[in-house]
C-alpha cells in the first residue's frame, strides 16, 4: 500500500512539475489560417475580408520560464464583398501585411506530461498594403491601391509540445493588428482607410540550436 502511495505520489509530480526549460537560442516558425475583420473607411465604404493565410519565421532567446525574439511575418487575403448603405456587392483586390515585431513570451511553471502552455505580446512596425480594392459594378470609385507602414501589435496564447530536448511543436491562436491607410480616391478626395485586424490559429515549431 505505501508502494502504491509513493508511485502515485511520483507520477502526480512527474505530471504537474514545472517545466524543464531549455534554456539559450532557438529558431521558430509557423504557418497559419487567418479570420480579418471588416474593414470600414471614411466614406462609409465597408470591405469584408476572406479568410486567407499568415506564415512567420522568427530567433529568439528563451530564458528559464521567458522567451524574448524577433519576428518576421507576412500575412495575406482577398477582398469577398463591398458594402455600402446597406447595399452588398461582390469585392475584389487583396489585402497584405509585412511584418517585423519584437515579442515576449511566458512558459507558466505548468507542465501537463510534455504539453507546456504559453501566452505572449509582441509591438512591431507593419506594412499594411491594399491592391486594386473594389466594389464591382460601382463606377467611378476605386479601384483603391495604397500602403502604409506604423505601428502594429499582436497577443498569443497556446501550447507546445515537447518532442526531444531540442524540439518542440507548437499550436496557438493570434490577435493581430496594423496601421490604417491614408489616400486619395478620385471624385471623392482623401479617404481614411481602418488598418488589418485579424485573428489567426496556428501550428509550428521551436528549434534551439
Amino acid at each position: 500500500m505505501i508502494k502504491l502511495a509513493m508511485v502515485t505520489t511520483v507520477g502526480i509530480v512527474a505530471i504537474v512539475s514545472p517545466a524543464s526549460a531549455q534554456e539559450g537560442p532557438y529558431a521558430a516558425g509557423a504557418v497559419g489560417y487567418t479570420f480579418p475583420e471588416t474593414i470600414d473607411s471614411s466614406i462609409g465604404l465597408e470591405a469584408g475580408i476572406k479568410g486567407g493565410f499568415s506564415v512567420l519565421g522568427a530567433v529568439g532567446y528563451e530564458f528559464t520560464n521567458v522567451r524574448a525574439e524577433l519576428e518576421g511575418s507576412y500575412r495575406g487575403s482577398s477582398v469577398d464583398e463591398a458594402r455600402a448603405g446597406g447595399v452588398s456587392l461582390p469585392g475584389d483586390g487583396d489585402v497584405s501585411a509585412l511584418s517585423a515585431m519584437a515579442n515576449v513570451y511566458f512558459d507558466p511553471d505548468l507542465q501537463l506530461g510534455r504539453l507546456q502552455p504559453y501566452i505572449g505580446a509582441g509591438a512591431g512596425i507593419s506594412r499594411f498594403k491594399a491592391e486594386d480594392v473594389q466594389a464591382v459594378g460601382i463606377t467611378g470609385i476605386g479601384p483603391i491601391s495604397a500602403s502604409e507602414t506604423g505601428f502594429a501589435y499582436q497577443f498569443m496564447a497556446g501550447a507546445g509540445w515537447q518532442v526531444s530536448d531540442q524540439v518542440t511543436l507548437t499550436a496557438g491562436y493570434r490577435y493581430f493588428a496594423t496601421p490604417g491607410i491614408g489616400t486619395s480616391i478620385a471624385p471623392v478626395g482623401n479617404v481614411e482607410i481602418d488598418g488589418l485586424s485579424l485573428q489567426s490559429v496556428e501550428i509550428g515549431f521551436r528549434s534551439h540550436f
